[in-house]
């Protein structure tokens, strides 16, 4: 009797909950976008299923359905919008205020990141921001340039080994090649990852992304108390400290350095009047080292940024610097291997920029040239965008052109892969196509690297870094697809990667 009474109240509790939720204005304005009946609770959690790694595919689909256009979807208790409409992309990433990240996403990152520039906003946001910004100023790009050329003897080293041996998996090497780039020009120090295959960071970074998926989409996740008991739990707390450990040491590291520094500039100027801090602030200016920058900068109260902040921060750009990058740079290198013809217009185009010299190392001034050489990077990304989708959590209702009104507290979620494959926006989606980047277009219909008050600051950072590298492979090595074993197993999960690497062919080029 007890127990059906109990049933009784808990159903009634449901019900009540649902017709408030169903009577609600907030629900009336969700209305006015199609979307799927969310059960009581749980949403449409169980249509997107278990597998974090479809939910991309089932939030496609639903897109198709619902006419390729905005919809929404109920994940638990939270209101997604699904937006894939440039017009309304702009407005969101262009407002000035509607600034915070969606909170399971950041719910999702914090183990690995904390509240780090990527999940933070209010002050600490602002003035990281501000902080980094003289890292990625133009007058440090031709020193990038010089720091790729560098690197990639060390990767040809490696690489050459490869020639007649079959196929080798790119992601293997250009994930380390990336950190020791990211260390050496942003952190001041030397990782040597790539002759260190075997570093624990490299293991569990491979692991990050798809812990990181699971927990924005396996729902039960959010919920601690059940979460911190289970196995997986214990797994990414093992993959967190793995992670942390590396920031850490790379933060020791260049403190040594640094005080090496200081020490040096204080005898060398101790009768001078010009302070020591002053000098400091400008080499770090002029080096463009971040780690830097925090290591000098004041709190509001004179206390300097605690080492917690900073190995925050330290975690994510080591982490999404490089792996963003990489993605790139070998999706792009596997397109490249799949169309010859395409292969073939890039090579004429470096022939034209280094006059058939194409054993020259590029110049800043050399990959501004490379015009064909960025569309056929955009069309990767197109296709195989690289970060599958950014998004807001409103602090107040937000208006679309259309009149249509998403609440304050639903999640605004710039959808990349519904608008990538979108006919309307890029005609022939399927196509690999670089050409179509040299028409005109929306403004906001390819914004890979997002746009407004909360674009990548590292932007051009990463266009010079990839440019370059790419450059510098393909006038060494012509590049072949992979054995059908070995082709990519593609994921869309919160960084878009192949589940078993992206294996090619390798042939040193010989030009006369």
């Amino acid at each position: 009797m007890i127990f059906l009474l109990i049933v009784s109240l808990l159903i009634f509790l449901i019900i009540y909950r649902e017709y408030q939720r169903k009577s609600s204005l907030r629900w009336k304005k969700l209305q006015a976008f199609p979307g799927d009946t969310p059960l009581p609770f749980i949403g449409n959690s169980l249509q997107l299923g278990f597998d974090s790694d479809e939910v991309s595919h089932k939030l496609m689909a639903m897109w198709e359905r619902h006419g390729k256009r905005n919809f929404r979807v109920s994940v638990g208790s939270e209101d997604w919008i699904m937006i894939s409409d440039p017009n309304d992309v702009g407005a969101l990433l262009n407002h000035p205020s509607e600034l915070s990240k969606p909170l399971e996403r950041n719910t999702a990152m914090k183990p690995f990141f904390g509240n780090s520039i990527s999940s933070s906003d209010g002050e600490r946001w602002k003035s990281t921001r501000k902080l980094m910004t003289s890292s990625f100023h133009f007058k440090t790009l031709e020193k990038r340039v010089v720091d790729v050329n560098n690197h990639c003897n060390n990767l040809f080293n490696i690489l050459d080994t490869f020639q007649g041996r079959g196929s080798v998996n790119l992601y293997t090497y250009l994930r380390p090649y990336m950190f020791d780039i990211l260390c050496s020009t942003l952190m001041g120090v030397d990782s040597h990852f790539l002759n260190n295959l075997d570093h624990p960071y490299l293991e569990a970074n491979g692991k990050v992304v798809n812990i990181i998926t699971q927990n924005y989409f396996s729902y039960w996740r959010n919920i601690p108390t059940f979460f911190k008991i289970s196995p997986q739990y214990r797994r990414m707390m093992k993959t967190v400290k793995t992670i942390v450990d590396t920031s850490t040491a790379v933060c020791l590291q260049r403190k040594k350095i640094f005080n090496k520094i200081r020490e040096e500039m204080e005898t060398f100027h101790k009768n001078s009047d010009i302070e020591i801090v002053t000098l400091l602030n400008n080499k770090a200016g002029d080096d463009g080292c971040m780690l830097d920058k925090f290591l000098l900068t004041k709190l509001p109260n004179g206390n300097p940024i605690p080492d917690d902040i900073i190995e925050e921060e330290i975690s994510l750009i080591c982490f999404k610097g490089h792996y963003t990058t990489t993605l790139t740079i070998c999706h792009t290198l596997y397109y490249v291997a799949k169309y010859p013809e395409i292969q073939k217009q890039i090579i004429e185009e470096q022939r034209c920029i280094f006059n058939n010299d194409m054993s020259k190392k590029p110049t800043y001034k050399n990959l501004n040239d490379m015009k064909y050489l960025e569309a056929v990077i955009k069309e990767s990304m197109r296709i195989l965008p690289p970060v599958t989708k950014i998004g807001r959590q409103l602090k107040k209702d937000f208006q679309f052109d259309d009149g249509r009104i998403a609440p304050a507290g639903s999640s605004v979620i710039v959808f990349f892969e519904a608008m990538y494959q979108n006919p309307n926006i890029f005609p022939e989606p399927e196509k690999f196509d670089p050409e179509r980047f040299f028409s005109n277009m929306h403004l906001f219909s390819f914004v890979p690297f997002s746009a407004g008050p909360r674009n990548c600051i590292g932007f051009r950072y990463a266009w010079v870094i990839m440019k370059a590298t790419l450059s510098n492979m393909l006038r060494r090595y012509e590049v072949f697809p992979c054995d059908p074993d070995d082709e990519p197993q593609f994921a869309y999960r919160i960084l878009t990667e192949s589940k078993n690497g992206i294996y090619l062919k390798l042939k040193k080029r010989n030009f006369i």
